[in-house]
């Protein structure tokens, strides 16, 4: 680990309505000095409540690794997101919603990766389901449950996979927890479970996800798990609301201007990258953050974390000493227009 700056993202969007029932958008990154494409795709809107989209976009897999970064109470996502999330694949999906309710169906290859797409045979792929649902929505309640599953092939024709997670910050970008390769893998399968409850200002939000490891004959099948629950508490009233058309919860927007919005949060987060039966030990950790966020207005986030990070014996990524536990803060703003 190391104390440090980052320009953790910095991002330039372009969207735009073709007419219409047609929409694309244009997302790119350019922190660290590199260019590399986020969001590129055109939907086709012209059904009720639904759209059909293709391109380069988020694979629907959980709820904390959908929702923007603009919008997640810590500056990191827990480590689920970290270790399992699908990333952006050039895809085909059709999604529906209604009032309290959203579907999301997707077809994936590969990432957009021109490296990878000139040297490697394009032999994985998969397909990928989440149902959102928001049975309750009034004034001081919203009840969000939800699930998501995905199948999927490894990238190229070695058959690899393998799975690693910074401590929830990106500073010293040290990958504690790691399986490292996973050989002679013929597919992979994701189960995700996630709720939220909301009561006026209190914000309650958990996950559980899973990964198997399905292998060649003559290879021991893995299994690996995380999860994470956080509450905040917004001081000065305000909540987030649920979007149907995302199944995903939105932009906390404060009530005063001047003044703005106040919240604390606390999370607990596990990671378990260990499975000793198919001897794989990428290491187990728990982490406890508390978190004080402002904002000062719609655009602007003010971010204070402190971190405690318990860390198992076998969590020895990137040359770290395993069962060393440790602590540290972290400070963050976003702005956005």
């Amino acid at each position: 680990m190391s104390n440090g700056t980052h320009l953790r993202k910095a991002r330039l969007a372009i969207k735009m309505k073709l007419w219409k029932d047609w929409r694309t958008e244009w997302d790119m990154d350019i922190a660290e000095g590199i260019v590399e494409v986020k969001d590129m795709f055109l939907s086709y809107n012209g059904f009720k409540n639904s759209h059909i989209k293709f391109g380069h976009f988020k694979v629907p897999f959980g709820l904390e690794i959908l929702t923007s970064s603009r919008y997640i109470v810590f500056p990191e996502r827990a480590y689920p997101a970290l270790a399992f999330k699908m990333g952006r694949r050039m895809s085909i999906e059709y999604s529906k919603w209604g009032k309290s309710w959203n579907v999301r169906a997707t077809v994936f290859g590969q990432t957009f990766d021109t490296n990878k797409n000139k040297t490697i045979d394009e032999t994985g792929g998969g397909a990928a389901l989440r149902v959102a649902f928001a049975p309750i929505q009034n004034d001081d309640m919203i009840l969000h449950i939800g699930g998501s599953t995905v199948w999927e092939r490894p990238d190229d024709n070695n058959w690899i996979v393998d799975y690693k997670s910074e401590p929830e910050t990106k500073i010293g970008d040290v990958e504690i927890l790691d399986t490292e390769l996973i050989k002679n893998t013929s597919y992979t399968m994701r189960y995700g479970l996630e709720g939220a409850f909301v009561y006026k200002n209190f914000h309650l939000q958990g996950e559980y996800q899973m990964v198997n490891v399905a292998r060649f004959e003559g290879n021991s099948d893995a299994s690996f798990n995380g999860g994470y629950v956080y509450l905040t508490w917004t001081i000065t009233g305000e909540s987030r609301a649920w979007d149907p058309t995302q199944g995903e919860f939105g932009q906390l927007i404060p009530k005063n201007n001047g003044l703005g919005a106040l919240e604390l949060a606390f999370r607990f987060s596990n990671l378990n990258l260990s499975d000793t039966e198919a001897l794989v030990l990428g290491g187990r950790a728990n982490n406890y953050t508390f978190g004080v966020n402002w904002y000062p207005n719609p655009n602007v986030v003010v971010m204070l974390n402190y971190t405690s990070v318990n860390n198992s014996e076998n969590a020895t990524g990137d040359g770290f000493i395993g069962g060393d536990n440790f602590s540290y803060a972290q400070f963050m703003t976003k702005f956005f227009f």
